[in-house]
């Protein structure tokens, strides 16, 4: 799922430099912000979890 997610921003960046697509980087990086608030949310889930069972 990683290598999607950077394979995908990276096609998205690439048509942005050439002018192919005109959003906004803020979409262009979505993917990858995705990815890391998805990865943040089960880190922390993990988190609060061992907490819990202490």
């Amino acid at each position: 799922m990683y290598y999607f997610v950077l394979l995908l921003t990276l096609i998205f960046v690439l048509a942005k430099l050439f002018g192919l697509i005109a959003w906004s980087w803020l979409l262009v990086f979505m993917p990858l912000i995705a990815w890391i608030i998805w990865l943040a949310f089960w880190i922390g889930l993990v988190v609060v979890t061992g907490l819990h069972e202490e």
